[in-house]
């Protein structure tokens, strides 16, 4: 109803620190470039940049970034699920079942509004399920700035607090790319789902005829038509017993985790793990111990601290709650010795520190203090044997000291420092 100039509105938040893109010039997750169909965003060294001027505010970077570094603004998280929380809550109240939000855009507002609807003249469509009745009870339409702005951790959400059901409408006016993303978001939904126990089908896209250019009437009248059998012709699936009463977090893993928490409490089945799709936002990290070094490359490249060291004994740990499964470690290993294992554990061991890998400390052969592994130094000392600055033994010897040492045992060897102090001018030593 506002008419007028208004200045354009910030869609997103970006939280540079934890952002999974990339690490030292290497790259990890980059999903939210991928999926932006405005080109808005970019690779800006190891962190993305966002023009907010090419941005339509369709959400869907939010809803595919791992760790929550990047957030839907406006409208803000926390009031869709405010309005998703109370909605819930007075169709309970008055003794709905088995709730079903609909989650739609503009775009889709006409097809829910013709959906079930009388044709011209009085005579129902006698090919729809449900011709002349309206919307089924237990359908609950929520419109949103755009479909893709909600993804897993709103739906686990709207799960937790009461629905039994969420379905998206999509109308083909959306990019390509948003559908393929939620329904690689709804393959994890549904995975953690059916790992506890929760029978049938509670998150789903539902795809009419409309838009790519259709826009006649006998085009909306066929979209609506196929809303109007999807819906009639879905079944109920199995809810939660006891309905959620935390209110959704602005912050994506906290909002997960409530959720999650919330789902696995009530779970008709216990379960310990459970196994995820590919690029799914939790995960393990199984670690060759054979190769690796314990050089703790990962560590420095991991942005959500779920890699740390100890710094009491050469050690790998790892808390498996923590990891976004953006790649980083992976891509970083030297050796090569991490793989991804998307996964969902449940234990209380996911939220603690565990030893990937730990080794024996090396000890220098001139002052005794540990510096390293000796698995470190042993395999350094054999790449560097054939080198021609490490041929003689006291080069090698110097391998094996800490850095302190180094220092003190070239400046203890005189001729050494006479050599590189001759050395000719732009000569490299």
């Amino acid at each position: 109803g506002m008419v007028g100039e208004f200045e354009k509105p910030k869609f997103f938040r970006y939280d540079a620190k934890t952002c999974a893109h990339g690490r030292s010039e290497k790259t990890g997750c980059s999903q939210c470039i991928d999926i932006c169909s405005t080109q808005a965003i970019r690779a800006d060294g190891n962190h993305v940049k966002v023009e907010p001027h090419l941005c339509m505010g369709c959400g869907a970077c939010a809803t595919v970034c791992p760790s929550g570094a990047m957030g839907y603004a406006y409208p803000a998280v926390t009031d869709t699920g405010a309005r998703v929380k109370a909605l819930l809550k007075t169709y309970l109240a008055a003794g709905g079942k088995d709730a079903c939000l609909l989650l739609h855009d503009e775009h889709g507002r006409k097809l829910v509004e013709q959906a079930g609807r009388r044709g011209s003249g009085g005579k129902a469509r006698k090919t729809l399920a449900g011709a002349g009745a309206g919307l089924p009870a237990r359908v609950i339409p929520l419109e949103l700035h755009h479909v893709a702005s909600t993804g897993l951790d709103t739906w686990l959400a709207m799960l937790a607090l009461g629905a039994n059901q969420v379905a998206v409408l999509l109308t083909g006016e959306e990019a390509p790319e948003y559908a393929d993303a939620l329904a690689r978001q709804m393959a994890v939904g549904q995975a953690i789902l059916e790992g506890m126990g929760y029978g049938g089908n509670h998150l789903m896209c539902i795809r009419t005829a409309s838009g790519n250019g259709i826009s006649s009437t006998a085009a909306g009248a066929g979209a609506a038509g196929a809303l109007d059998a999807a819906l009639w012709a879905l079944l109920p699936a199995q809810g939660v017993a006891k309905p959620a009463t935390f209110n959704v977090a602005a912050e994506k893993r906290a909002t997960l985790e409530f959720a999650i928490e919330h789902l696995a409490r009530h779970a008709p089945r216990p379960v310990e793990v459970i196994a995820l799709p590919k690029g799914a936002p939790y995960g393990a990290l199984k670690i060759n111990t054979e190769t690796c070094t314990l050089c703790l490359s990962c560590v420095g490249a991991c942005p959500a601290s779920a890699l740390m060291d100890n710094q009491e004994t050469p050690q790998l740990r790892f808390v498996e709650r923590n990891c976004v499964q953006c790649g980083l470690c992976e891509v970083t290993c030297p050796e090569k010795a991490i793989t991804l294992v998307p996964q969902l554990n449940l234990t209380e061991t996911a939220k603690k520190p565990v030893v990937l890998n730990e080794a024996q400390p090396f000890h220098c052969v001139r002052c005794g203090k540990a510096f390293g592994t000796r698995q470190m130094v042993d395999a350094m000392t054999t790449r560097l044997t054939a080198h021609s600055m490490f041929s003689g033994k006291v080069a090698l010897r110097r391998l094996q000291m800490c850095a302190d040492c180094r220092v003190v045992d070239m400046m203890e060897n005189k001729d050494e420092v006479s050599i590189l102090g001759d050395a000719a001018p732009g000569a490299k030593s």
